[in-house]
């Protein structure tokens, strides 16, 4: 087992904040840069692994640090916490950081430190497993973190959220999140090469090592491969330490010796894990002992010598494991409980199954404790939490909102009330008219009268609805418009601004809802269109070349085929919309990366005119229902897109006028077929 945890990666972390911090003449109210660069070197310290040393150091910059120098103090506290064995020490110094960064102003002109203290408070609290403390942290973190201003800190949140959901036993969602953060970093460039180099070989390693205890052992020995050969690529530019370049190699090396094992492949395992125990870590031979890294190699290969029978060389493995074994508090690769596995598996396969079942019995106690250990924090849901914590502060922001924009909303409120009124009007009237129409049917002697008198109701309908839909068009375009210039105001908050979003999206689509009532014929008046001769196939192909932006944002592809240029007498506006409408239809209702046609064919006396989709398709049921005027037969699109149950109603009437028919059929590879004939002229 080998995944990088990562203890000194926040401290490494500070350096580069420090590095971007020490150039910008606001903080320079003392000898910036030095502090800067002694702080680097209290890196080297840290990194080395001499407690003592490091705190000699703090010591001594500490009286060189100026009152008011909020980065030098944040470092030094988070440094003082990081060498404390006592939780509750190493507690009060992440506290003493985060008192630096009470107010807002505070942590909004040091957002990026704020965020490191942040990371420092949340492991903190999941240390005493104050588990909503620290997930409220975490959601701060996300708000603040911008993967394009602050990619670091970005990817400092999704490493520490991979590791809660590797904690959790979620293998695939920690591999998703350490994913999330090597793609950030591919881009970012830093004055610390090393400590992004250190980010990305971890969230490759990591990563794979998730897949590989999700059981994706091929994603995993990918991933392993491409550390290798990351690895490889750095050595050649000579940036990175050896030492750093070589503590990686080892990781990869074991890690893909033990999956190569798994799949029963023990001599390239055998190899590897040797190549990842040869590997040179330490600089001088007095250190050899602190290799402490390189004892997941060691039992892993124990345990290939066990399955070739050499059971000498394994037991010889094992006792240098024991050697090297790390305290209980350090012991982040669960070292102590694998060895004692590793000794009943040794025993058992030697014969020796009392001792086998003993050091059984140990190893289920040690596994036992880790379980309760993690019990606690196996039982939350990250995303559930999440999104009460956003709940929360939704809440809150819309009170401030609803205080300081009473009016405004107010105004919308009542044109969103008359809108929604009238569309109330509009439906009840046709349902009366569907009603009147069904009677008529018991009563044929007052067929004529009934139909008569719905038109003409219709009509002064219809002229009183378009009347108030026109009038409603520029006080709600005044509302989207009011809504468009708030949200250029840089000084309103991230849910503000999405508040206000809604708002303008609403009356856009209110704006859509009304344009369709005006152009729509709600009666039976007969229109004269304004005809000419027109080639549908060059009418077809501009409107297939005009949608296909809308397509690319959903990654769709619209297939013109003809079977070549026809001429019809046709009110061209008209026909434009009948097409434009079923196209977008298919846009709307069809999943993103899936593919669209449009078919023009010859008939013995019409034009055929077919849009094939591969989307939700429509009920048998609602078949003739969907043509109706705003009919209930309407469903959202496939990405959310607000349906208003007019469009296809205008395109029957247009086509009807013409002469023609539409209909629709099921699409028998899944979806819809809209045909449309038209008679020639």
């Amino acid at each position: 087992m080998k995944y990088h945890w990562s203890c000194l990666a926040l401290l490494l972390f500070s350096n580069i904040l420090w590095l971007s911090c020490a150039h910008n003449p606001e903080n320079q109210q003392h000898p910036v840069e030095q502090l800067g660069l002694q702080f680097i070197q209290i890196d080297s310290i840290y990194l080395s692994g001499d407690t003592v040393a490091l705190g000699v150091e703090l010591d001594r910059i500490r009286p060189l640090i100026a009152k008011n120098d909020i980065i030098s103090w944040g470092n030094y506290y988070l440094y003082r916490g990081a060498i404390q064995i006592d939780p509750i020490d190493r507690n009060s110094y992440v506290d003493s950081a985060m008192s630096l960064y009470t107010s807002t102003q505070t942590q909004v002109r040091y957002k990026t430190e704020y965020i490191k203290v942040l990371i420092a408070k949340s492991e903190v609290l999941i240390l005493h497993k104050r588990y909503d403390e620290a997930l409220e942290n975490y959601f701060k973190i996300r708000s603040l973190a911008d993967p394009t201003e602050n990619p670091i800190a970005y990817s400092e949140y999704n490493i520490r959220i991979a590791q809660l959901y590797y904690a959790q036993q979620r293998y695939r969602q920690a591999a998703h999140y350490h994913l999330i953060a090597h793609t950030i970093l591919q881009s970012v460039e830093t004055e610390n090469p090393q400590y992004l180099f250190y980010l990305r070989q971890g969230a490759i390693s990591n990563a794979g090592f998730s897949y590989e205890q999700a059981n994706m052992l091929d994603s995993a020995a990918f991933l392993y491969n491409k550390g290798l050969a990351y690895l490889k690529e750095e050595d050649e530019k000579n940036i990175v330490g050896k030492r750093m370049l070589n503590a990686s190699k080892i990781v990869f090396l074991d890690n893909l010796g033990g999956l190569k094992a798994k799949t029963g492949d023990l001599e390239t395992a055998r190899s590897l894990l040797k190549q990842s125990i040869a590997t040179p870590v330490i600089e001088n031979e007095v250190d050899k002992e602190k290799e402490v890294s390189k004892n997941t190699a060691f039992l892993k290969l124990a345990n290939v010598y066990m399955q070739m029978g050499d059971l000498a060389k394994a037991d010889s493995l094992l006792r240098i494991a024991e050697q090297n074994m790390p305290a209980v508090s350090e012991d982040t690769y669960n070292i102590a409980p694998r060895v004692l596995k590793a000794r009943s598996d040794l025993a058992a396969t030697g014969g020796d199954y009392k001792t086998a079942h003993s050091y059984l019995l140990k190893y289920m106690d040690v596994l036992d404790s880790l379980q309760q250990k993690n019990k606690e924090l196996s039982g939350i849901d990250f995303n559930l939490k999440f999104e009460s914590i956003q709940d929360k502060q939704d809440i809150a922001l819309l009170s401030k909102i609803v205080e300081k924009r009473t009016y405004s909303l107010m105004i919308a409120g009542l044109f969103l009330v008359m809108l929604v009124f009238i569309i109330v009007l509009v439906l009840k009237n046709s349902r009366q008219a569907r009603k009147a129409q069904r009677m008529s049917v018991e009563h044929n002697k007052q067929l004529e009268n009934v139909i008569t008198q719905l038109e003409v109701s219709n009509q002064e309908y219809a002229k009183i609805m378009k009347v108030m839909a026109h009038d409603l068009k520029n006080p709600l375009g005044g509302i989207v418009g009011i809504s468009t210039v708030l949200l250029s105001d840089t000084k309103l908050s991230g849910e503000q601004k999405e508040l206000l979003q809604l708002i303008s999206d609403s009356g856009g689509n209110m704006m859509e809802m009304i344009d369709e009532l005006l152009h729509s014929n709600l009666v039976t008046e007969k229109e004269d269109f304004k005809k000419e001769k027109i080639d549908i196939q060059l009418l077809l192909h501009q409107c297939v070349e005009l949608l296909q932006y809308k397509a690319n944002e959903k990654q769709q592809v619209i297939q013109f085929r003809s079977e070549g240029p026809v001429t019809l007498e046709l009110s061209r506006e008209k026909i434009w919309r009948v097409f434009n409408n079923l196209i977008v239809n298919a846009i709307k209702f069809s999943p993103a990366n899936s593919k669209i046609e449009v078919i023009l064919g010859k008939r013995d006396d019409t034009v055929r005119i077919a849009v094939i989709d591969n989307g939700i398709g429509v009920p048998t049921d609602d078949r003739e229902r969907i043509f109706d005027l705003f009919t209930a037969a309407k469903r959202p699109g496939t990405a959310g897109e607000k349906p208003f149950g007019i469009g296809l109603s205008i395109t029957r009437q247009i086509i009807e006028a013409h002469g023609g028919k539409i209909w629709l059929e099921g699409n028998p590879e899944g979806g819809t077929v809209f045909y449309v004939e038209l008679p020639p002229r």
